[in-house]
């Protein structure tokens, strides 16, 4: 973190400080805002320099001289650079709910042998109920969210969903939307989030806050439409039963600490920026390159009144010169700076540099694979705290079934897909896999293959198309000779 009061022990003690409130019943809204202002200054300071709207080198003053001089802010982008390419990478394939039907499945030797006994085994299947839970997810456009979700946790560090249980017309519907990082927060025993709104009768703007309990829901509010920055104080509006029960606002951490992708290279970004913008300052100040004048004395005066005059300098002294002075770029170690620059970010960032040459070369993809290994363990762990996230969902939905469809489906069966979106080199695996037949079974092989989700599936897939698939009671005992074979 930039500031240096924004220190880690800092936010874990608020953090136990507020979770103590709510569980004795004693919380102060006002005094919450005014510990959190800092964290969500910073978190919103971060989403803006992934976004290039604000950057520190949008600060950077004009240097203080009369001489004409360029001073360009220019944003290389690298922020957005990490950030997308890690959410594009485990988020790209819209995640897939399923449930979880290992305990219907049976074993490979256990199936053949209920197929020679003779048992009738029922295909494994999902509960009906589950189908209510995919309805209810179309109908919100939950996977919509996902990718917004994952772009606020890597750019600031966490994100947050809310599922919103509202009664219309006497009936009740789950609505789902991603609260801004910088106006949320969940703790082990309640959750706050912060939302605009409009009150058409003052005709001014409002925050609304909520904390909600698994018991109770209650209301804050304060007025922000006020000439100048002076905001009035959260005023209590009232509290409610929680309907369904369960904390409705589930948290996507990034890591345990809650930090962004580019925590620790923010410095060298901001060097990257300079680097970037003092070369288009070298540029674009070769066209405003300085006169050299020799042999003669002209003042100020006297050069000004003759370039407005004539647009030349006219110089009677036969021995005098005048010329521009321009200055050499240096080329190779500007190129050499920016990409050592580039580099260390890319490391520290554990992102990957697609223009580098291993990409632009024949490698194989089993090379290319090893090059991209530090992204692939960045985003194992973002996923496992991205699905951390969505087991609240899952939970909170399933609560929602029960209370308004009466409906009732056990949370802890659904399981989430995760798809890497990169490319497969299916030569190097048609190659490599069948080299592994000698030492691992088929199926092992099988389970291998990126675009196989069900070995069992295929296997029988294979059996129908060779005209292997006998059916019941049909498989021969012995090996018999054409004319017996026919005779059987």
């Amino acid at each position: 973190m930039i500031n240096s009061d924004l220190t880690l022990k800092t936010y874990k003690r608020i953090r136990t400080k507020y979770a103590t409130q709510i569980e004795d019943g004693l919380f102060d809204p006002n005094a919450f805002i005014e510990d959190m202002a800092p964290f969500w200054q910073d978190r919103h300071r971060k989403y803006l320099a992934y976004t290039s709207e604000n950057n520190e080198i949008d600060h950077r003053e004009k240097p203080e001289t009369n001489i004409i001089k360029v001073n360009n802010k220019i944003h290389a982008g690298m922020y957005s650079i990490v950030v997308d390419q890690a959410v594009n990478h485990f988020v790209g394939i819209p995640i897939k709910w399923d449930y979880d039907v290992s305990e219907q499945k049976r074993t490979l030797v256990q199936r053949v042998k209920d197929k020679l006994m003779g048992n009738v085994i029922n295909t494994p299947a999902t509960p009906k109920e589950f189908d209510a839970l995919v309805n209810q997810l179309d109908a919100m456009r939950f996977g919509m969210l996902d990718p917004d979700a994952a772009t606020f946790q890597g750019a600031t560090g966490v994100a947050f969903r809310l599922l919103e249980p509202v009664k219309t017309n006497g009936d009740w519907e789950l609505r789902a939307s991603n609260i801004e990082p910088w106006r949320a927060e969940k703790y082990e025993n309640g959750a706050i989030y912060i939302r605009e709104k409009y009150d058409t009768h003052q005709k001014k703007y409002y925050d609304e806050m909520k904390v909600v309990t698994p018991q109770k829901i209650a209301t804050y509010a304060r007025y922000t439409d006020y000439v100048g920055t002076i905001q009035t104080v959260f005023k209590p509006l009232g509290e409610v039963e929680n309907p369904l029960g369960i904390i409705n606002l589930a948290e996507f951490k990034n890591n345990t600490n809650r930090y962004c992708d580019f925590e620790v290279a923010e410095e060298i970004s901001d060097a990257i920026d300079r680097v970037m913008s003092d070369q288009q300052n070298e540029i674009e100040q070769f066209k405003l390159a300085y006169m050299l004048i020799s042999g003669a004395d002209l003042n100020e005066d006297k050069a000004k009144r003759m370039m407005e005059q004539l647009g030349i300098i006219n110089l009677k002294d036969p021995s005098a010169k005048a010329g521009y002075v321009t200055k050499d770029l240096q080329k190779d170690f500007n190129e050499y700076h920016l990409d050592l620059l580039k580099k260390q970010f890319y490391t520290v960032c554990k992102a990957i540099d697609f223009n580098d040459e291993v990409f632009k070369s024949n490698s194989s993809g089993e090379a290319r694979k090893w090059q991209i290994i530090s992204l692939e363990a960045k985003t194992n762990t973002k996923e496992q705290y991205f699905r951390e996230g969505l087991k609240e969902c899952a939970d909170v939905m399933a609560a929602y079934l029960e209370f308004a469809e009466k409906v009732t489906i056990d949370p802890q069966k659904i399981i989430f897909t995760f798809s890497r979106s990169l490319p497969t080199d299916l030569s190097y695996l048609a190659e490599a896999l069948p080299k592994l037949a000698p030492y691992v079974s088929k199926r092992t092989i099988q389970s291998q293959i990126p675009f196989v989700k069900d070995v069992d599936y295929e296997n029988e897939m294979m059996d129908a198309e060779s005209g292997n698939d006998y059916p019941d009671g049909e498989y021969p005992t012995h090996q018999v000779g054409a004319n017996d074979a026919q005779e059987e």
